[in-house]
């Protein structure tokens, strides 16, 4: 298997027919369909099942489909930065970037970066933390910002911030709710949103506090829980960060030591010796090392 016939393979897929793909490859159909009998015979499967107007892709089919996105976009992405490297330019980073990452030790660390590499271009990829987690650990991205909690292991870390969860909702909608520092068990009565991420977590607290939360929505993304509150609907569990980012919310600190959230940058372990990616990396370990000092 190869990216040539990866990329017929993507082909046919995508054009549902031998014709529609030879005629996008601009190539002749004998060659291509030579192409993907010898996959299919290789990885002993059918990879598609031919009717009379459309090939449909079978469950192996759709499976080698998706790694086969996989394989051309890092293709692709490579193709791209030696070109880059070739004519002058110093490379590309891939930076993931969480919804809550907006810190200004990063700014400030970018800032430093464009200034002292001004050809390196810099991409970034958002997503939650789990999602970069795994791009991550892919080699899709160079560094990541990843916000706890997540698995540690495999990865080298700076710590850029730590910051307390918090309780944000609509004065409008709940009219009593004053601003201050609570614990789980003082929210007795609201309706609650809780990120996912820390649901079992923020469960396992209330349990202590033996305290039975009015649980209304759980979602994936930080910034849908902010908004369900602002909306109204209830009060959003969240890092005070992505509560800070909104004028509409009254804001209370959460005080469980549990629920305090931590914003890394993070790399593979070991990652690289040279390049922008290595670069910014220890760029952040240093400033967090003056910081620190």
């Amino acid at each position: 298997m190869d990216l040539r016939q990866l990329r017929y393979f993507k082909a046919i897929i995508e054009e549902g027919t031998i014709t529609g793909a030879a005629r996008k490859l601009h190539i002749s159909q004998p060659p291509l369909s030579s192409q993907m009998h010898l996959l299919e015979k290789e990885l002993g499967s059918t990879l598609f099942e031919r009717g009379a107007r459309q090939i449909v892709p079978t469950e192996a089919g759709s499976r080698l489909y998706r790694y086969a996105l996989e394989m051309l976009e890092l293709e692709s992405a490579a193709r791209e930065e030696i070109s880059n490297l070739k004519t002058g330019h110093q490379g590309i980073l891939h930076l993931g970037m969480v919804s809550s990452g907006g810190h200004e030790k990063l700014y400030d660390l970018l800032r430093e970066f464009k200034s002292r590499y001004p050809h390196i271009q810099v991409k970034v990829h958002e997503g939650n933390s789990y999602e970069l987690l795994e791009q991550l650990r892919k080699g899709k991205l160079d560094v990541s910002l990843l916000r706890s909690p997540f698995s540690l292991y495999g990865l080298d870390l700076v710590p850029l911030e730590k910051t307390s969860m918090a309780v944000g909702l609509s004065g409008k909608a709940f009219p009593s709710f004053q601003s201050g520092s609570f614990l789980l068990k003082d929210l007795t009565g609201l309706p609650l949103i809780l990120y996912r991420r820390w649901e079992k977590i923020i469960m396992e607290e209330c349990e202590k506090e033996k305290f039975q939360p009015d649980v209304y929505c759980v979602a994936d993304d930080a910034r849908t829980c902010r908004e369900w509150a602002e909306a109204g609907l209830g009060a959003a569990l969240v890092p005070l960060t992505v509560l800070e980012k909104s004028g509409e919310l009254m804001v209370g600190k959460l005080q469980e030591e549990a629920l305090q959230s931590e914003l890394y940058l993070a790399r593979r372990k070991g990652e690289g010796q040279g390049g922008g990616p290595s670069l910014f990396f220890h760029m952040a370990e240093d400033r967090e090392k003056n910081f620190i000092s």
